[in-house]
């Protein structure tokens, strides 16, 4: 009977933790990339080809600079060719992103492309609840090597 009653209140608990589907819908796409709205303060929303261009940029910068300490040179030492180094770095950070970005796109679309010849193995991606975690864990049988009897 008591068993009766734990399992009568996990149903409970577990159909008021349940959210809307609009409010999975908002989840994901605040979640995924490209979906969030793009601020020049946030890095995070930039699409990748800037990510890599913005990076390439600090890294250059930084190491113009680090150098330049090192070798005890004011800041405009060589400035022009530097200047053009950080500009081609800053290109190839941006190819980079572009290059990962064509990546993704075509992994996403040989996988929408699978799903849609097969959408019998994708059944179980349906139910946005899925299981509860009790289903999931396979019962545990404590064995420990202190117990064991050798005949």
């Amino acid at each position: 009977m008591n068993n009766e009653c734990y399992v009568g209140q996990n149903r409970k608990m577990a159909e008021t933790t349940r959210v809307s589907e609009k409010e999975l819908e908002r989840r994901e796409g605040f979640i995924r990339a490209g979906h969030r709205e793009r601020h020049v303060i946030d890095p995070f929303t930039w699409s990748y080809p800037w990510k890599g261009a913005g990076v390439m940029l600090g890294v250059s910068t930084a190491a113009l600079y680090l150098q330049n300490r090192w070798n005890k040179k004011p800041y405009y030492y060589a400035i022009v060719p530097r200047l053009l180094l950080i500009g081609a770095a800053s290109a190839m950070g941006y190819a980079a992103g572009a290059l990962r970005e064509k990546h993704y796109q075509t992994r996403d679309a040989v996988i929408e492309h699978y799903m849609q010849l097969h959408p019998e193995d994708f059944d179980h991606f349906n139910d946005r609840n899925g299981r509860s975690f009790s289903q999931v864990l396979l019962p545990w049988y404590p064995r420990r090597t202190q117990y064991t009897r050798y005949d």
